[in-house]
């Protein structure tokens, strides 16, 4: 089993915990968590598993003419059955979300980091991007998960299609 290097996590650690503080100071309504589960596949389009998410998102804000939510994320993706790909990947991410820009539409970016690896999340950092719609109970997301060829490894990435509950 790989480690992430000390300077990888103090690198990644930073950001995720000056993200997580800006849910400090919000008053507990101003918070929306979304619950979910599905399917992801590799970049080979072999080999599907599933998948489960919670994603916390914070008060929304204005920034001119964007709506955007600071988000935290944490999932974990099953291994599969196959050399390579056997291990679970457990991600926690953070970052933020376009809301409200078109009929319950958005969109997400977030830096994350991947507690195991396979050769699908090669590397313990990671980038998560998410589109998605939102009603008022249920949200569908589409989302990949990769490390952008920024940190060695094969780089196979995950994309999943989400279905959760929003609290």
């Amino acid at each position: 089993m790989r480690t992430a290097s000390p300077m990888l996590s103090r690198f990644l650690l930073f950001p995720t915990l000056a993200l997580a503080a800006g849910f400090a100071p919000l008053p507990a309504d101003a918070r929306d968590i979304v619950a979910s589960a599905g399917a992801s596949t590799t970049s080979t389009h072999d080999y599907v598993t599933g998948t489960l998410f919670v994603d916390g998102h914070g008060a929304r804000r204005r920034a001119g003419r964007f709506t955007w939510q600071p988000m935290l994320s944490a999932g974990w993706i099953d291994g599969r059955d196959r050399p390579r790909l056997e291990n679970d990947a457990f991600v926690v991410a953070a970052g933020t979300r376009l809301v409200d820009w078109w009929r319950r539409a958005f969109v997400s970016f977030q830096f994350g980091i991947s507690h195991d690896t396979n050769d699908a999340l090669s590397s313990h950092g990671q980038f998560l991007s998410s589109i998605g719609w939102e009603g008022d109970r249920v949200v569908y997301t589409l989302r990949h998960i990769s490390n952008g060829k920024v940190f060695p490894g094969p780089n196979l990435g995950e994309t999943m299609l989400l279905v959760g509950l929003r609290f």
